[in-house]
């Protein structure tokens, strides 16, 4: 009898230690992942893609279920030109957070560059969609309608933007529309 109490017991503790452990290591685990996210920026922004891959790939690894980590790896892997994968974690990010306006727009700029044009605008129109004040999403919609050689429909587009803010599509625009 003492030994099936001593092992109850045991039982008892490991499962409380574990119990303890999952619910106190949430904040340290979420520091450590945002830990990794500010630094693999910080290299992305210095230049330093391998090593930022490295940090967003350490954040994924201690919360799979990050959305903005994959976001964030594939704004590296795109500026590394790594499309492809941007684009896989582009759409990781999204079935994580469906409403992340940025990683459609990502998505859609990744998918232009790497000749999926058709794919770039339905990801441009859902951004628009959700958010139609984004002068940033109607001059990516209207650079992948010129690339697609619907001038028409770019030069709305820019207009758009440009009502909204966005001064970069004025060059466009000049060039284009007028």
């Amino acid at each position: 009898m003492s030994m099936l109490c001593q092992q109850m017991s045991l039982r008892s503790l490991v499962l409380s230690l574990m119990f303890c452990l999952f619910t106190f290591a949430s904040p340290g685990l979420a520091i450590n992942v945002d830990s990794y996210l500010t630094a693999g920026s910080n290299k992305t922004e210095a230049g330093d893609l391998r090593g930022a891959l490295i940090q967003f790939n350490k954040a994924i690894e201690l919360d799979p279920t990050n959305a903005a980590a994959y976001q964030y790896r594939g704004v590296a892997k795109a500026k590394y030109g790594d499309f492809e994968g941007s684009i896989l974690d582009y759409s990781k990010s999204i079935e994580l957070d469906s409403t992340s306006v940025e990683s459609y727009g990502s998505r859609g700029i990744a998918k232009a560059r790497s000749g999926d044009l058709a794919g770039a605008i339905l990801d441009f129109d859902v951004a628009i969609q959700m958010n139609p004040d984004d002068g940033i999403a109607f001059f990516n919609h209207g650079m992948a309608m010129e690339m697609s050689n619907d001038i028409q429909q770019a030069c709305l587009d820019w207009d758009k933007a440009i009502e909204l803010g966005n001064l970069q599509s004025l060059a466009f625009s000049r060039k284009y529309c007028q």
